[in-house]
């Protein structure tokens, strides 16, 4: 688990990251449906398929399995750990999407896998403060970000990890739920405090 950049933000960005002996995910499955719901937060209810099947991608060799799995398909896949540690102390409102996670040769490595979907969005980013490649068809919304400043007065106090409406793909952690998350041990993750520069791409 690393911090990238400075700052004295009470805020981070969560990214997910592909360590040495890990695997990733890069393709969505045949038959899911409403593909954008899970990286929206918008609740999935009955529309997700039982048994729903991701396979490792073969450009990352490794067969371990991060408590936050790196994926190119944007939703934030978790372990069954990671899961109840969201259950016990995020305080949010998240939809467990469970599914199948195949390995290389296309065997069962876990049956407890899950979509975390953070429902909803709080609209609370400074637009004219932030830094990115903004979306030519939703100008309010950033399809590459270099900067995220929060406007923090605009925030749900409450909220310890929530997505915004600006990257709602992205999970934004209140530092005290990021610190216990560190304590936790927590594996694939990379934290970038909010107003900091990065190069992420939604």
């Amino acid at each position: 688990m690393e911090t990238t950049g400075t700052g004295t933000s009470e805020y981070f960005i969560l990214e997910w990251t592909v360590l040495d002996g890990y695997c990733a995910v890069f393709n969505l499955p045949e038959g899911m449906p409403k593909i954008h719901k899970p990286a929206r937060g918008i609740r999935m209810g009955s529309e997700f398929p039982e048994g729903l099947r991701f396979s490792m991608a073969k450009q990352e060799p490794g067969l371990k399995i991060a408590d936050v799995i790196p994926n190119a398909v944007n939703y934030f896949m978790v372990s069954k750990r990671m899961k109840e540690f969201l259950e016990q102390h995020s305080g949010a409102d998240i939809e467990f999407l469970r599914f199948v996670l195949l390995n290389h040769r296309g065997r069962v490595a876990s049956e407890d896998c899950y979509i975390a979907n953070v429902i909803g969005m709080q609209d609370c980013v400074d637009m004219d403060r932030s830094d990115g490649d903004r979306d030519a068809l939703k100008p309010d919304r950033f399809m590459y970000l270099r900067r995220l400043v929060l406007k923090e007065d605009k925030l749900d106090p409450a909220a310890k990890l929530f997505r915004t409406s600006a990257v709602p793909r992205l999970m934004i952690v209140r530092k005290d739920l990021k610190e216990q998350v560190e304590k936790e041990g927590v594996t694939g993750i990379t934290w970038y405090p909010v107003g900091s520069e990065v190069e992420i791409t939604l």
